[in-house]
């Protein structure tokens, strides 16, 4: 057999591999149901399908009414107020591959995305381990974790994960890896720093302990830097990228992308914010939300997204109230950590710490009957969506999740505390082996396990702190514990086999 016929079926292996991986995923998808939505879904997938009809590639839009046409100009135009923090390059994705092969096409990139980049840190961080024990771990991890959920849910919140073992490849396994698989791994570290805001904010600080990992290591100051700068890289284009489609925005509009006050909603509900509103407005109305104050403003979600009477702000103020709130987002901020700066330092690490342990499955397993029978969202473009891969009956109530949030408090919370326990126990036995049993390949697995827990915990800090805890950001990413306990495991139970160099699928 020719080297050439030898590495062709190297490399159809490898891509068989990588694939089974991903169906793996998501059988335990498909066993539950099907793929999800969200409210945020639908924002996400009318914008993509605006930008590919913009730019020529999408069906013609129909044909509407005079007074049709001016109601897009008004929602497309408070719409701008809230959607800075849209992915232009998510949605894209999500109308494309929607389009093309419904939610399941979503499913299977976004699942092939998590095999391939599980299955190039098996084989880098474990030479001559099989590549099948790299697919037994991934369905172990798909069973007892939330990954599969996250995977076949249309939101950019899989890719939190992405980023994590994105930048460990990068950053500790670099070396062992072909060119042109740094520069895919590179390209999609970029995309799912891209796709939201909270990636980019949890993955500086990551990037800070990748230095002191890499110190660690000592793989030389030139290799060091190079690693670090390439993960530099990735933020500042994916900053730019995002910056390049606001800039294009404003160009066409005259007005800039906002986002809502975020940072306002959760000092409010933290308590402080509208302990410091009572004091700053008692003798005047320094801010537009001084007109807010009799309301409860005990509940982020509702000072954001409630359109009641009673409860709501943003969404229910005109153009310029909402820009007004946001205009003055950072000196209310400011005000509130100068008025109760240890009140607001106590609540930010509450949020925290609860955050931490919201891991259970929540909104990609909510009964999908919301969407189809509510007046608004059932005039929006998640019914048509859910129907391409569900069928709920003639009154949408036959195809809810099997998995209830119950259940998924019971089964991924024992099974997260067995993975933590494993993680730390197989830590310490590499950690205290003894010099002439430990190895480079031991402290490479150290440092990554080092990577991943720092990615879950400071994910929770982003989260938890400037949003508010709830269980989707945080259930998004702990599938990286299971998944490094799997790979410690791996190194244990080889400790007496002589290891292969590691097989590269690409030139350097």
């Amino acid at each position: 057999m020719s080297e050439a016929s030898g590495r062709a079926i190297v490399l159809v292996r490898w891509w068989s591999t990588v694939l089974a991986g991903a169906l793996l995923i998501l059988s335990v998808v498909a066993i539950n149901g099907h793929p999800t939505v969200f409210t945020d879904t639908d924002d996400y997938y009318a914008l993509g399908k605006e930008l590919i009809t913009d730019i020529g590639l999408g069906p013609p839009p129909p044909e509407l009414s005079d007074e049709d046409i001016a109601q897009a100009k008004i929602d497309k135009h408070m719409g701008l107020t809230q959607m800075a923090s849209r992915s232009a390059i998510y949605s894209l994705f999500i109308y494309v591959t929607e389009s093309i092969g419904t939610l399941w096409l979503m499913a299977l990139a976004q699942a092939s995305a998590i095999s391939w980049l599980f299955m190039l840190l098996w084989r880098a961080a474990l030479p001559g381990e099989a590549w099948r024990t790299g697919l037994i771990a991934i369905a172990i991890v798909a069973l007892i974790s939330p990954l599969p959920f996250f995977a076949a849910f249309a939101m950019p919140d899989i890719f939190a994960g992405i980023v994590v073992i994105a930048a460990t490849l990068l950053l500790v396994y670099s070396d062992r890896l072909g060119r042109w698989e740094r520069w895919a791994v590179g390209a999609l570290l970029t995309m799912a720093l891209a796709v939201h805001t909270s990636h980019v904010l949890f993955m500086v600080p990551l990037l800070a302990v990748g230095g002191f990992v890499l110190i660690a290591l000592r793989p030389g100051q030139r290799a060091a830097a190079g690693r670090l700068v390439s993960i530099g890289i990735a933020i500042a284009v994916a900053l730019a990228a995002n910056s390049a489609y606001g800039a294009l925005v404003r160009h066409q509009t005259g007005e800039a992308l906002r986002n809502q006050p975020f940072l306002t909603a959760r000092l409010l509900a933290d308590g402080p914010g509208r302990a410091y509103l009572r004091h700053a407005c008692a003798k005047e109305t320094p801010y537009t939300l001084c007109a807010f104050k009799a309301k409860p403003l005990d509940n982020s979600e509702d000072v954001l997204w409630s359109d009641l009477p009673k409860t709501g702000v943003f969404m229910r103020s005109d153009y310029p109230t909402r820009i007004s709130l946001e205009e003055q987002e950072p000196r209310f901020v400011l005000g509130t950590l100068a008025y109760a700066p240890g009140a607001q330092l106590i609540a930010s690490l509450k949020n925290w710490g609860r955050q931490l342990v919201l891991i259970f499955v929540e909104d990609p397993i909510r009964n999908p009957v919301f969407y189809l029978t509510d007046p608004y969202w059932k005039q929006t473009n998640l019914p048509p969506i859910i129907e391409r891969v569900a069928d709920c009956g003639k009154k949408h109530r036959s195809c809810p999740s099997r998995l209830t949030f119950a259940q998924s408090k019971s089964w991924h919370g024992a099974w997260l505390i067995a993975a933590s326990a494993t993680l730390a126990v197989a830590a310490g036995l590499l950690r205290g082996r003894s010099p002439a049993a430990a190895s480079g390949d031991d402290r490479r697995l150290l440092a990554t396990a080092v990577l991943f827990a720092a990615g879950v915990i400071l994910n929770a800090a982003v989260c938890g702190i400037l949003s508010g805890p709830f269980p989707r950001y945080q259930s998004r990413i702990v599938w990286l514990v299971p998944a490094g306990a799997a790979l410690l495991v791996a190194r244990l139970r080889r400790s007496s086999v002589e290891p292969r160099p590691a097989v590269i699928l690409s030139s350097r």
